[in-house]
């Protein structure tokens, strides 16, 4: 552990993704009570705008992670940030749902060319501390997502909506930052990595995975990113609109739950090494459906001390997927990545619409739609039973890492 802390070229990507998650944290409040008042939105609108930006900054990421494996991908990192940030920085600007909906749509293929480059370059600069190592990468991602919602709210509460151009500043402020220490990172492999990566590529699944096996990792992967994506999405209106809770307060409630979560995933990284990633996935999904429902069934001050618990447990299943996933396209981690944090993002995208036309009160209603969602981490925690034990983490050949990737020394 002490190694990683040491790991430029891992800390360059956890602060590439601290700044791409912590525009992404901050859409919820910016679109679900800001853009929602001023715009006029119904909550089917709201879904489909956040459901839309969700699509494109994961559906491609596999794309994206193709490309990045092949050709090498510092680009790919430092370019993605810097599209997002110009793009959802002018979200607040536009005049109709209609631009702002493809405005965000666009923003969102920014997210989809950082995460694989970053997620495979975690796991290669980590060497046999993967999941800590990738734990590590998702920790600066969740602290992103822990900040968004407070910075939108701060942001937008004093310039309006129009306020999502501070949320553009800081990822343009950022963007020099990751391409000096990715360059660098660069500069010390010393070799023409992207040449010598596709010198050897070819796409090869790890045969310690049944049918069973990569159908059941699929599965807990999307049905889980639907569950969350909803959740975090629908969680400050629900306090807004049926709490009775004020702004400010519903957007603390999100970010207490996204910054335990960072905790809880640099924990389940760590815990996983040791014990065994399906034992940690399966206890986080067991411990956190009974605390969603305690948090929408109270709908009180308890929350602020429900809120954190709940983000701690949730966050801990996360790095033994990814890992599992890159596992699974051991010879490709950037494709491995994209599907993980892509498409099954790309299906929680689907579920966030999905929730959002539930939600509405001709419908079932937020109240009963939120509750819903408290049953699919009971389902995800039995998909569980079908994943390998240690398959997954079986590498027969050292890949060889994507340009602008290099280890740091220990």
């Amino acid at each position: 552990m002490r190694g990683l802390l040491k790991n430029v070229t891992l800390w360059s990507l956890t602060l590439g993704h601290f700044s791409v998650d912590l525009l992404a944290g901050a859409m919820p409040v910016a679109v679900g009570l800001y853009l929602k008042e001023a715009m006029g939105l119904s909550l089917a609108q709201v879904g489909l705008l956040l459901g839309a930006y969700a699509l494109t900054s994961s559906l491609t990421q596999p794309i994206f992670g193709y490309f990045s494996d092949y050709y090498g991908g510092r680009w790919f990192a430092v370019g993605g940030l810097l599209w997002m940030s110009v793009l959802q920085g002018l979200v607040g600007f536009m005049p109709t749902f209609e631009s702002a909906l493809t405005l965000a749509t666009l923003a969102g293929f920014g997210s989809a060319a950082f995460h694989p480059q970053g997620a495979s370059g975690a796991n290669k600069a980590a060497g046999a501390n993967k999941t800590a190592g990738v734990a590590m990468f998702m920790l600066g991602g969740n602290f992103g997502f822990a900040v968004g919602p407070v910075f939108a709210a701060l942001a937008l509460g004093w310039m309006g909506v129009r306020g999502t151009a501070l949320l553009g500043l800081v990822g343009l402020l950022i963007v020099p930052f990751l391409y000096f220490l990715t360059s660098q990172a660069q500069a010390t492999a010393g070799i023409d990595q992207g040449e010598k990566q596709r010198a050897n590529w070819k796409i090869e699944l790890n045969p310690a995975f049944s049918m069973t096996a990569i159908v059941a990792l699929i599965l807990v992967m999307s049905l889980r990113a639907a569950s969350q994506q909803s959740f975090s999405s629908f969680l400050p209106q629900f306090f807004v609109d049926i709490s009775e809770f004020t702004k400010t307060q519903a957007s603390l409630i999100s970010s207490l739950m996204l910054f335990t979560l960072a905790f809880g995933t640099l924990t389940g990284g760590i815990l996983a090494d040791r014990i065994g990633g399906g034992k940690v996935m399966a206890g986080s999904m067991l411990i956190s459906a009974p605390l969603m429902a305690a948090l929408f069934l109270f709908g009180d001050w308890r929350a602020f001390l429900i809120a954190p618990v709940l983000g701690f447990f949730s966050g801990a299943a996360w790095p033994p997927m990814l890992v599992m996933a890159q596992g699974l396209f051991y010879k490709n981690a950037g494709v491995g990545s994209g599907v993980a944090l892509g498409f099954v993002f790309a299906m929680g995208g689907l579920g966030l619409q999905l929730t959002g036309w539930l939600a509405e009160p001709h419908h079932l209603g937020l109240y009963a739609a939120m509750l819903l969602l408290c049953i699919v981490p009971v389902m995800t925690a039995a998909l569980v039973a079908f994943l390998p034990a240690a398959g997954a983490r079986e590498e027969p050949a050292p890949a060889v890492q994507p340009a602008g990737v290099a280890v740091a020394k220990r």
